[in-house]
């Protein structure tokens, strides 16, 4: 089983962290990250109907199934030519995006006239999901460091619409200094990427534990800004697409164990795991939720709603 996963790649720290994690799962996991994602997207209800676009779309022989948890997700099951290339693509009636990374901002459920903040929102993806959510009323706060994928949200946001969003050249770890109480928050956490390895097969061999653990520190960090500045009784979720407890289980019991907040249900997705490596967390963590390349035909996900009290 260990060899099989050598053979795919994956350094043997890795191989060997995903057997004692998953068993003979691991395999599973590992192969279906081998396949390529079924191409989803989002109809931008900014711009037009749910069933006005599918209508348009069907009439020029594409077919798609429903994303289960985003009433306004389709993962494409036939793409007679490349959907980028429609106008309605070019027109800014749907964006482009992994079925996984739809469940964050449906997690949130921002609502009109609220006050939100996306830490990490390049390249626009689920800061444009708010926005739409949200009726483009409210506003959200936006930020990240990378300039290139700030110029890429920029253009993003301007193509769907959205006119309800600052934007901010900056880390979210400065998010306090905005002197802003803030309603929700969405933290889409840097992270090691071990959940996406369909489109970074590199990651098997080249990550480390001390990323794992950089990125843990920064995760931490953040949610500590994020709770900072979070109205008592406001909603913060925290995903990555990462697969390491480290990045995930970890950092939630971490923040239960220090922070005054509750541990809000979600319904789908996998229940998050409990005794990774044989040490026992809070049986709360359960209520948060990972997704899995094998079972739910996404990258590697994970996703946890939190109050604070």
């Amino acid at each position: 089983m260990l060899e099989k996963l050598f053979s795919l790649g994956y350094s043997k720290t890795f191989a060997e962290r995903y057997y004692e994690l998953w068993g003979e799962r691991a395999l599973s996991i590992a192969e279906a990250m081998e396949k390529p994602l079924p191409r989803c997207f989002r109809v931008n209800t900014l711009r037009i109907s749910v069933p006005g676009l599918t209508k348009r779309l069907n009439r020029k022989g594409f077919q798609f199934k429903r994303v289960p948890w985003a009433r306004e997700g389709f993962c494409l099951t036939r793409e007679p030519f490349s959907i980028t290339s429609t106008p309605e693509y070019l027109s800014g009636l749907l964006y482009i995006q992994e079925a996984s990374s739809m469940y964050p901002p449906v997690a949130l459920e921002p609502k009109p006239g609220e006050i939100v903040a996306d830490m990490a929102s390049a390249p626009g993806g689920k800061t444009s999901y708010l926005a739409q959510l949200m009726e483009n009323k409210g506003i959200i706060y936006a930020f990240d460091v990378g300039e290139e994928r700030l110029k890429e949200t920029r253009l993003n946001l301007s193509r769907l619409g959205v006119t309800n969003t600052i934007l901010f050249h900056k880390s979210s770890l400065h998010i306090d200094e905005l002197g802003v109480e803030f309603d929700k928050i969405l933290l889409d956490a840097p992270c090691t990427g071990s959940g996406t390895i369909h489109k970074n097969p590199e990651r098997k061999a080249n990550r480390t534990m001390e990323d794992v653990k950089f990125c843990q520190n920064l995760q931490m960090k953040l949610i500590e800004k994020a709770l900072e500045v979070l109205k008592r009784g406001g909603i913060l979720v925290y995903s990555t697409c990462s697969l390491e407890p480290e990045e995930n289980e970890f950092v939630i019991q971490w923040v239960l164990e220090n922070f005054e907040v509750e541990l809000l249900p979600l319904r789908y997705g996998e229940p998050a795991l409990t005794n990774p490596f044989g040490i026992e967390l809070s049986k709360e963590i359960s209520k948060a939720r990972r997704f899995y390349p094998d079972r739910h035909g996404t990258s590697g996900f994970f996703v946890a709603k939190l109050r604070k009290l």
